[in-house]
């Protein structure tokens, strides 16, 4: 496979946050982008990383996510206001790691929105408790991009915190 990062481009980098992911004897669950094809887009944020900060942000995300992924370029196309993204092009091309289902912290799908609901709130890493991350993220998702609307992690967070004996709060 070609290096991504030798064609001379800008390095964007699409849709990473915190790292929640449990221990290896109880790994937590985390958004995973796989190839599949599929009309329905993928929401998430490009970060451009400064040339100073190239290698070593690379070389961080290598150590985290290399380990069952591929790196890609793929566009990335935004949604920023004409006054904010005169310089930012449309699409981007960002590198993406995409999850291999032959890695071995890759679980496929889960029995239930129940249980896996359950193994994020049993799960805890280094990083924080897998169920921060989950909240986190359907915070972002209602507030960053509401059109998004994602059911499965709309349904996650409610029975992971129905679970709990709590609601959630509005994100709005």
């Amino acid at each position: 496979m070609s290096n991504p990062l030798n064609d001379g481009e800008d390095f964007w980098i699409f849709g990473y946050g915190e790292d929640h992911r449990g221990t290896p004897e109880a790994p937590g669950r985390v958004v995973t982008l796989i190839a599949h094809e599929t009309d329905e887009p993928v929401w998430g944020a490009a970060y451009l990383i400064a040339p100073a900060e190239v290698e070593r942000i690379k070389a961080y995300l290598d150590l985290r996510e290399i380990n069952g992924y591929t790196i890609h370029r793929h566009p990335v196309y935004h949604n920023l206001p004409r006054e904010e993204s005169e310089d930012v092009p449309n699409p981007i091309s960002a590198i993406v790691y995409i999850g291999t289902p032959d890695n071995p912290q890759f679980v496929g799908p889960p029995e239930s929105i129940h249980a896996l609901a359950q193994h994020i709130l049993n799960s805890r890493g280094p990083s924080g408790e897998n169920k921060e991350y989950l909240y986190n993220l359907y915070t972002a998702l209602e507030q960053l991009a509401p059109e998004a609307h994602d059911s499965h992690i709309t349904e996650l967070a409610n029975t992971a915190a129905e679970i709990e004996g709590r609601l959630l709060k509005d994100p709005n």
